[in-house]
């Protein structure tokens, strides 16, 4: 691996001089290239002309208060070339989140507009090159390229502009008060939050010293499924296991609650990754706890019919078992899931109204926050109070105490194989300076959706299924407008309400959830399309007044991952028809949601669809109100006609019982290769359709006592068949031992499919 593969690929990174050297380096650039990219950037949050800015200053929004009326001026007025910085900012935030493949594909766009061919005309219909246009006819030449059916100029669009409002939006030049957004959570440093402190945590440090380490089991990975293993097998067995973590552990005192901190210290690409066609935007953890570290705190089991169809169509008959109701019971007490103390939020009490006015079904969802109050509307990016139950909070905690060893800032370049067994991993530190190996009698993959698939491919493992079916549950939103509501989608206790009125569109359980979105402010400028600099202005304006509801889908057919060269993931997703219709439908009744609760302006993700404006007495039976949700049924959420992302992968690793369909047995076991698991979201056969973490807690717990009832690990556990907990109470572990004896005759059932034909 490359210094610069594992750079690019970490969830943190510096903003230098020396950012930019490789920024020049990887992309070639001339002088003329690059004034080309800074003239299109610029074009997105640009200055108004005279009559737009008449059209924004007039706007009536209780944003517009006199304190702020300076700060409300610069924002219509702001203009990038006078902002010397800028174009550094946005270099470092486009080598965050681009892999190389991808800065290759906009290196190559950019050359062929420095020529006054065909290819530059296409894109601005003139004999001059981009950034010898007047700003109107840059602004009409964008404006045109999100609708070009040219993929490839429609994925440049989807691009570019993901990456100048994300790099404005995360440091805004002190513009917060102009849209009413406070920054970081204003009760950081009060006293409301000293109850709870983070376990402390020692890392084993890798130096030029280190000699290959020894343990019985190595984890890669530190979330919900990976750390649930690590804390039951150090337990039950006494082995010693270590959890390796590619990103990094950031205590209280390091989560400053900036959504530009959050994501660039604790997402995969700093919150930036793109699906290959840049149709979808990819959310996923990379720090020490995993997506539970940045999780909203849902806290969903797996529905039953997702439960019944995994038994019945994957013979995963567990899943049925109450040995899994067991573990789903002990997961929620050890994270205190509960519906207790919950508070509604003005975002979900607005979607609670809705639902209750137009008869559709809405719940609150349970959270693991220990049954207290949880009021903490920043948790995407930490929980810097410790009041969300993360597994930083339990599970590695109790990995811990229980003697397990941690590394952190470490990337696994592959699984070592011998004999078709594998004994231990290869991995390095220091942006790849320092490689080392691991030996060890058991390795657990718990690297997620995307990660996962991508280490077993960089192994070597062959099976068809490592990277196929990818699902995603693709998330759609639209948008309500108050203006006479503070509302503050970012306030207070998040994503406590869910309306389950289309979860079954199709009559198979493939549907639509539909909840209120967090939307910090790049987040809420990147959620819906861009259309004009004035619109965006005014939309960002009327920020505090907007609920976003996400229409979240429980996808059917599914993607896939492959690597690049260097062995890192690419995502390809398109969304289905099928799939499609879902989100629609979803799309519709959200907002039917909205217009019941009173908002007074509506919009979609969706390009080709312009804001409406609410009118009449009885707005849900208005002509055009009719016409409207009709139209978002015939523009669609295909490939580049809106803006979908993903908060959860799944199914890279499909579990199953037949080698030809699936990359790991029933136990977890790959086919391919004894002594290699997989404990994560990877090996769901389908989408789940709702927040995955409780059920991976429950998988990785699973398949730790699938390990147990191997040889080497029985023979340590009947010394202590009736043991001692950490506080002193004596364990019964003798039902533990029949499940066991069940498993191993399920063990030796599948031993004569494991080099069945996999290719």
């Amino acid at each position: 691996m490359t210094d610069e593969k594992n750079s690019i690929h970490g969830g943190s990174q510096s903003s230098d001089a020396k950012s930019i050297d490789i920024f020049n380096e990887h992309f070639h650039l001339n002088e003329k290239q690059k004034k080309i990219f800074y003239a299109i950037c610029g074009v997105f949050i640009s200055e108004l002309n005279e009559k737009e800015f008449d059209t924004y200053k007039n706007m009536k929004t209780k944003t517009n208060i006199s304190k702020h009326e300076e700060k409300i001026k610069e924002f219509g007025q702001i203009n990038f070339e006078s902002k010397s910085d800028f174009s550094t900012r946005l270099l470092d935030r486009l080598l965050m989140t681009t892999p190389q493949h991808q800065l290759a594909r906009i290196s190559s766009m950019l050359k062929k507009m420095t020529s006054k061919g065909m290819t530059s005309y296409s894109m601005t219909t003139s004999s001059k090159l981009f950034y010898e246009l007047d700003l109107k006819q840059r602004t009409d030449a964008v404006t045109k390229w999100s609708t070009s059916q040219k993929n490839s100029i429609k994925q440049f669009y989807k691009t570019i502009s993901y990456l100048t409002c994300s790099a404005f939006w995360l440091n805004p030049y002190d513009l917060y008060p102009a849209i009413g957004y406070p920054g970081p959570d204003p009760e950081i440093n009060g006293s409301r939050f000293k109850g709870r402190t983070f376990p402390e945590y020692e890392f084993i440090e890798i130096t030029e010293d280190t000699k290959d380490l020894e343990f019985d089991v190595v984890i890669i990975g530190s979330g919900a499924g990976g750390s649930v293993a690590a804390a039951r097998l150090a337990r039950k067995s006494g082995n010693s296991v270590l959890i390796i973590e590619k990103g990094h552990h950031y205590h209280q005192s390091e989560l400053t609650l900036k959504e530009k901190d959050g994501y660039e210290k604790l997402y995969e690409l700093g919150g930036g990754m793109l699906s290959e066609d840049s149709s979808m935007t990819v959310l996923s953890g990379s720090n020490f706890g995993g997506g539970t570290t940045i999780g909203w705190s849902t806290s969903s089991e797996p529905s039953h019919f997702v439960r019944e169809e995994w038994a019945n169509n994957f013979g995963l008959n567990h899943f049925m078992d109450d040995e899994f109701n067991d573990s789903l019971k002990a997961i929620q007490n050890r994270l205190g899931v509960n519906t207790n103390n919950i508070v509604q939020n003005e975002s979900n009490k607005i979607l609670i109204d809705g639902c209750k006015k137009i008869g559709a079904p809405v719940v609150t969802v349970p959270q693991n926050s220990a049954s207290k109050p949880h009021e903490c509307g920043w948790c995407g990016f930490g929980c810097r109070y410790g009041e969300k139950q993360s597994v930083v909070m339990t599970y590695l905690k109790d990995a811990k105490d229980y003697g397990v060893k941690f590394i952190q800032d470490c990337f696994v370049e592959k699984v070592l194989i011998e004999n078709n067994k594998a004994v231990g991993v290869e991995a390095t530190v220091n942006n790849g300076e320092k490689k080392f190996r691991v030996n060890a009698k058991k390795v657990i993959v718990a690297c997620g959706g995307l990660h996962s698939p991508a280490l077993l491919l960089r192994s070597g493992l062959k099976n068809k299924n490592i990277g196929k079916n990818l699902f995603t549950n693709p998330t759609a939103a639209v948008y309500g407008i108050f203006p006479n509501k503070d509302i503050k989608n970012y306030s207070g206790t998040i994503q406590s309400a869910v309306c389950d009125a289309k979860e079954n569109v199709d009559g198979e359980h493939y549907g639509a959830r539909i909840f209120v979105g967090s939307y910090h402010p790049a987040m809420m400028s990147t959620a819906f399309p861009w259309k004009s600099p004035l619109e965006h202005k005014q939309f960002m304006l009327q920020y505090n007044h907007i609920i976003p509801l996400l229409t979240i889908t429980r996808d059917r057919d599914p993607g896939q991952i492959r690597i690049d060269s260097n062995g890192l993931p690419k995502l390809y997703y398109k969304l289905s028809q099928h799939d499609a219709d879902s989100v629609i439908a979803g799309l519709q009744t959200s907002l039917k949601i909205l217009v019941a609760a009173g908002a007074t302006k509506i919009g979609t993700c969706q390009v080709d669809v312009e804001e409406f404006e609410i009118a009449g007495e009885n707005p849900l039976n208005d002509i055009k109100f009719l016409q409207y949700l009709e139209k978002i049924k015939k523009v669609g959420v295909s490939s580049g006609q809106a803006c979908l992302s993903s908060i959860h992968q799944m199914g890279t690793c499909r579990m199953g019982d037949d080698p030809t369909k699936s990359a790991v047995n029933p136990l977890g076991e790959t086919w391919e290769v004894k002594n290699l698991y997989v404990a994560d979201s990877s090996v769901f056969p389908t989408s789940a359709g709702a927040s995955p973490m409780i059920t991976t807690m429950s998988i990785g717990f699973y398949i730790a006592n699938c390990i147990l009832t191997e040889k080497e690990f029985v023979k340590r556990r009947q010394s202590s068949l009736f043991g001692t907990s950490l506080n002193g109470t004596i364990i019964d572990n003798t039902n533990d031992e029949k499940r066991a004896s069940r498993r191993k005759s399920l063990l030796s059932s599948f031993s004569s499919k494991r080099f069945s034909t996999i290719n």
